[in-house]
């Protein structure tokens, strides 16, 4: 399965982006997610992504996050842990 972020990834949408990973968490498939998409992106989301990456651990399913979110954004993604997320420079 594919996740696909995209527009907004901000506190307003974290209920229908936290959904989205739990429906996904659900299926107890291996989960690909893309952030090339994504425009704006605060702290709430890179939480949830590093919340995602501990349930799908636990539950012993991969959750492969590309390294593709626009350069914009790395510094907070870094700043959070998720450094990962970033493309290689």
């Amino acid at each position: 399965m594919r996740i696909e972020f995209t527009g907004d990834c901000t506190v307003a949408e974290a209920a229908e982006l936290k959904a989205r990973l739990l429906g996904a968490l659900a299926g107890g498939e291996a989960v690909e997610a893309s952030f090339a998409g994504v425009a704006r992106a605060d702290m709430s989301f890179f939480e949830l992504v590093r919340a995602a990456q501990a349930d799908f651990a636990r539950r012993g399913l991969p959750l492969r996050l590309l390294p593709d979110l626009p350069p914009h954004l790395c510094r907070a993604a870094a700043w959070t842990g998720l450094a990962e997320l970033c493309p290689a420079r």
